[in-house]
């Protein structure tokens, strides 16, 4: 996905309904439910959102919350992000997705681990 990377993921966040500009935008918009809540888009963030798009191009899954908690699970298996906040959404996320989605999420864990 090398030279082809940036605009895949705007086409991506297009299609999806994401603000093209989010790697800049000191807020964004956390979706719950029918809930739009905003908030802080900090540095850590910013700095990992075209690598966590990407992740969503490389593994299919979705947008939806069940798609977020898959990627956050894979991600997790993967090892992903340096930043240990990062880190830390992705677990929190997996961990919800095993409450939820038990099954697809451990799998989606596996197959992150297994992807190193």
């Amino acid at each position: 996905m090398a030279d082809a990377e940036p605009k895949k993921i705007a086409t991506f966040r297009q299609e999806n309904g994401f603000d093209l500009a989010a790697e800049s935008s000191p807020v964004w918009m956390a979706a719950l439910g029918p809930l739009e809540l905003p908030l802080p888009n900090f540095r850590w963030r910013r700095e990992i959102l075209a690598q966590h798009d990407a992740h969503h191009l490389i593994t299919g899954y979705d947008t939806s919350a069940r798609g977020e908690l898959l990627v956050a699970a894979w991600e997790t298996g993967m090892g992903c992000y340096q930043d240990w906040r990062a880190r830390g959404l992705c677990m929190v996320l997996m961990a919800l997705g095993l409450v939820r989605y038990p099954v697809a999420t451990w799998r989606a864990f596996e197959r992150g681990r297994n992807g190193r």
